[in-house]
């Protein structure tokens, strides 16, 4: 890999680390929901859950409308500031719940331009086996941002749950580095067919699979705080230092992917399922704070494997034109699953009493059926992707 691209990498992987900004709210929603106590609990989850459900939106709007206009880098760029802005807003507006969701709106809105414009950017530079070792790497980069979020906010948030947001004010830090090293990008070709015309159908299986995991993994992000002062394991800061585990998941994650790849090619994503399933199991039965801190690095393993290898995939069943919009779509089945979560498992639920125990077991059962479905659809390549290993071998060979 020449120097240029390294460059390029140092500028991506910077702006991977604040995209897990979005954890912020998550050690404090015990707190939060303190504060408002006259607010339905699932209303309080979603100042956790709305910003991938903007993300999401984001994505798709700046994926269909700017990539054929405006340069990745620039996206990128004003995504990031949008983040920043919003997120410390929140230190002067806080009286309201309505003020705190507002705000993670905006944000979801700014993360989704970053997320959508670096994984194109990936796709512009990298191809075939590198590309899905650098996404694995972009995983790991990702979890040790996640690290410096939940922790910062932990401790931040101990006296004053509004304070957590302070810790946007580092993203100031990355966004220099990422005007710095970013590459432009290249425009897509204009379309000449609405965008869902050019989105094949594998992407559209994946994104379907994608929401309906992450419904299950998002039960652990949601329901932390709540667990850690439900079953007296302690109160924000052991919340944030559960959360800060997940995101060391990533870590690991991110070195496995390359290699799961490489030996079971797309049944790698039915296997981290399975890995999540386990996690989820685990936190079921936790009886200790420690027990709770290893089945959330667990539940997270298996997420984390599986963002890098579902972002791969679509790019691998995906041509030139409208690329990014299927990375956007494909991601927006994970940021949609993230934020309708709480309230797809509330309804569930409660007829039984909607307990957090209930929407484990539930959610259990719908991720094994996820498991399932995958180890018999992913057996093999696609055709696509066995004609991308092809000519990326013959590329190499004349080089």
């Amino acid at each position: 890999m020449d120097k240029t691209k390294i460059k390029y990498l140092v500028g991506i992987y910077a702006a991977a680390m604040c995209i897990m900004g979005m954890l912020v709210p998550v050690p404090i929603v015990a707190s939060v929901a303190a504060a408002f106590p006259n607010e339905i609990i699932a209303a309080v989850q979603m100042i956790i859950g709305i910003i991938p459900l903007m993300m999401a939106l984001s994505a798709m709007l700046v994926s269909s409308q700017l990539a054929s206009r405006v340069s990745k880098k620039k996206t990128t760029l004003v995504g990031h500031v949008i983040v920043m802005l919003a997120g410390a807003s929140v230190l002067v507006f806080h009286d309201s719940l309505g003020q705190v969701l507002a705000a993670s709106a905006v944000m979801g809105l700014g993360l989704g331009a970053v997320q959508n414009s670096t994984d194109a950017l990936i796709a512009d530079y990298f191809g075939g086996k590198q590309r899905s070792f650098v996404m694995g790497i972009y995983s790991t980069f990702v979890a040790l941002g996640g690290i410096i979020w939940t922790m910062v906010s932990g401790i931040l948030g101990s006296a004053e749950w509004f304070h957590s947001y302070a810790a946007y004010f580092i993203m100031i830090v990355f966004i220099v580095i990422e005007a710095v090293c970013l590459p432009e990008g290249h425009l897509e070709p204009k379309r000449k067919v609405n965008v869902f015309a050019n989105m094949p159908k594998e992407v559209a299986i994946i994104t379907l699979m994608s929401f309906v995991f992450v419904l299950t993994f998002q039960l652990f992000s949601s329901n932390v705080s709540l667990l850690v002062v439900g079953r007296g394991f302690g109160g924000t800061v052991e919340a944030g230092l559960a959360s800060t585990v997940m995101t060391v998941a990533g870590i690991a994650a991110g070195l496995l992917v390359g290699p799961l790849f490489a030996k079971f090619k797309n049944l790698a994503m039915p296997i981290a399922w399975g890995v999540t399933l386990v996690g989820l199991g685990l936190t079921l039965v936790a009886p200790a704070f420690m027990v709770l801190c290893v089945a959330g690095f667990v539940v997270a393993l298996g997420k984390e494997t599986y963002v890098p290898l579902e972002g791969n995939f679509a790019a691998g069943n995906s041509a030139p034109e409208g690329r990014a919009f299927n990375l956007a779509i494909g991601m927006a089945g994970i940021n949609f699953g993230m934020a309708l979560s709480p309230i797809v498992f509330e309804a569930v639920t409660s007829p039984f009493g909607a307990t957090i125990d209930q929407k484990f077991v539930a959610g259990m059962i719908v991720c094994a059926a996820c498991v399932v479905f995958g180890a018999i659809k992913y057996r093999k390549l696609t055709p696509a992707q066995l004609a991308e290993a092809e000519k990326m071998a013959a590329q190499g060979e004349a080089e």
